[in-house]
């Protein structure tokens, strides 16, 4: 098992990834083969639930590009269920305390370092034993800091044994911090941006961004990010579509009419 991505992190190189909210095979393949180091499958607010995730892995087997999941919640039933299915690293939403970042790193790991249960369903198929003998090691457990407690606890959190990154979840705290929805050049918000990446380089973690655009994750790298979405397979064919009828009519294409997620 190699973990492309976490082995990026570990060794300071940025990496960009893409969110893939759609249960559609052929998207994940054609986003996997176009040179992103990381593909989330999002279970928490995606269309797709664990049987489609049991078609999109493979869909993406053998290519280089790290299968990452979102959970929907913090359960160590969850994690374990979808690291069985392929996923090299999970994203845990919620993350408000050092013992939230315990559970979901011991749900990531074999004993002695963790609680994770043996069944490693697809791995096994691919890598036989091998696969228990590195797993430890290679699957990342990267936990999500969003609400105004997450912020409160971020240093404790990011030095939690287990840990591998923390990762933004910009809309949430911009509610966890009272401000309205995408208020990212918010001094509340800019501080506490701040306050994580700092967190992260003290425990020697990476830091990642839920980048909604090209530019947004762009700017995240910049400015200390190792690891940025830049955008959701949604979005890329809105965007695509948008352009193209746009270009047909004649007409100039605003933000408004590229749209977000």
């Amino acid at each position: 098992m190699h973990n492309i991505a976490l082995n990026r992190w570990r060794n300071q190189q940025p990496s960009y990834g893409a969110w893939i909210n759609l249960p559609d095979i052929h998207i994940a393949e054609t986003l996997g083969r176009l040179g992103t180091d990381w593909l989330c499958f999002d279970l928490q607010h995606g269309l797709m639930d664990y049987r489609d995730l049991t078609q999109l892995l493979p869909a993406i087997t053998g290519l280089e590009v790290t299968a990452l999941v979102r959970v929907a919640a913090n359960q160590p039933d969850q994690i374990g269920k979808v690291l069985d299915a392929g996923a090299h690293g999970v994203i845990v939403p919620m993350v408000n305390s050092a013992d939230d970042a315990a559970r979901a790193a011991a749900a990531c790991r074999y004993p002695p370092q963790g609680n994770r249960s043996v069944g490693p369903m697809r791995d096994a198929l691919l890598e036989g034993l091998g696969y228990l003998a590195s797993a430890n090691a290679e699957v990342a457990c990267i936990a999500m800091i969003e609400t105004e407690e997450g912020l409160a606890n971020v240093e404790a959190i990011a030095a939690t044994e287990g840990v591998d990154a923390l990762f933004v979840g910009p809309m949430d705290l911009c509610y966890g911090l009272g401000l309205a929805p995408g208020s990212f050049t918010d001094s509340a918000f800019v501080a506490a941006i701040e306050r994580i990446k700092a967190a992260c380089r003290a425990a020697d973690i990476a830091a990642g961004m839920f980048g909604y655009n090209a530019e947004m994750a762009a700017s995240s790298l910049a400015s200390g990010f190792q690891f940025a979405s830049i955008g959701t397979d949604i979005s890329f064919i809105r965007a695509g579509a948008a352009q193209a009828f746009a270009t047909a009519r004649g007409e100039e294409l605003t933000e408004a009419t590229r749209g977000g997620y």
